[in-house]
């Protein structure tokens, strides 16, 4: 190969080293013989010939048949695109057989989170279910990568309300800004990250001024702590309500964030708390 070639992204598709190496020097000198690619690659004959025979199953080359049994690259274009569907196809059918798998009963566990990318993909996915009602307390960095998805999430009809620290503005979304503020004239130590969803789940976190790494995050889906998370974001709403920048669709912005009490809200976690441990339905949940 002309250039010193790293197999790694390939082998994170599901190719083998050999593969990954056969596969690159016949994007670069096809047709080739198998004895030719194992000779260039420096990989035993018997190794090459076997990669050569899964490249083919996986329709990443084509072999002539005959005596010289020529070797053909697909264009990585076209498979690349082959994989790309083959992905989907199989995460449709992973998908259909876990959901068929019966549900264990509901813990309301509180779980950490390691990476900014599972905080993040954890967020969009509670905004993306959220029914009636979302709140979030979002540094820039957390706010830029959950606002489409909060945009979406208001364009469907859910009330999302948000308090932030640049001069965001997401369409449909009620959001309150505290002027002349910024993490950095607070001595905060990082990106925060703090969103419930219909007081049924909620995803707290400090993550790196660069968001790189996450200091601390947990989600959970205890409906008490999703509930006392949603009393405490609308109390920091409310307490800065008349001091902030406000943009979104309400004419009174303090009236507005006094109506997001759990009470006058009455969000789904709420209710079914109630149904939990009320007078009807709290008798099992105290033994």
């Amino acid at each position: 190969m002309n250039r010193r070639y790293d197999p790694a992204p390939l082998q994170a598709l599901g190719f083998t080293e050999t593969e990954a190496l056969v596969y690159a020097y016949l994007v670069e000198n096809s047709p080739a013989t198998g004895y030719r690619v194992s000779h260039a690659i420096g990989k035993q004959p018997a190794n090459t010939y076997k990669a050569l025979s899964s490249l083919e199953a996986k329709g990443a080359v084509i072999i002539e048949s005959g005596k010289s049994s020529l070797c053909y690259a697909i264009p990585p274009d076209e498979l690349l695109d082959s994989l790309e569907t083959q992905f989907q196809q199989h995460r449709l059918e992973a998908k259909r057989e876990l959901e068929a798998l019966p549900s264990p009963s509901v813990y309301a566990g509180i779980f950490h989170l390691k990476s900014v990318e599972q905080v993040i993909e954890r967020a969009s996915t509670m905004v993306r279910d959220a029914e009636a009602i979302v709140l979030c307390d979002l540094s820039p960095g957390p706010c830029e990568r959950l606002t489409p998805v909060l945009r979406k999430a208001a364009a469907s009809g859910v009330l999302v309300a948000c308090h932030v620290y640049a001069d965001e503005e997401i369409e449909g979304v009620h959001t309150l800004n505290m002027t002349e503020r910024n993490l950095e004239s607070i001595d905060w130590p990082g990106q925060q990250i703090n969103v419930v969803v219909d007081s049924l789940e909620h995803v707290l976190g400090l993550l790196s001024m660069d968001m790189e790494t996450v200091h601390e995050a947990v989600w959970s889906s205890s409906n008490f702590l999703s509930c006392m998370q949603h009393n405490h974001l609308v109390a920091e709403l409310l307490a800065i309500g008349p001091q902030c920048r406000y943009r979104g669709p309400a004419d009174d912005v303090v009236e507005f964030v006094d109506g997001l009490t759990l009470r006058r809200f009455g969000p789904p976690g709420l209710e079914e708390l109630i149904r939990r441990y009320g007078p009807d339905g709290g008798a099992s949940g105290r033994k």
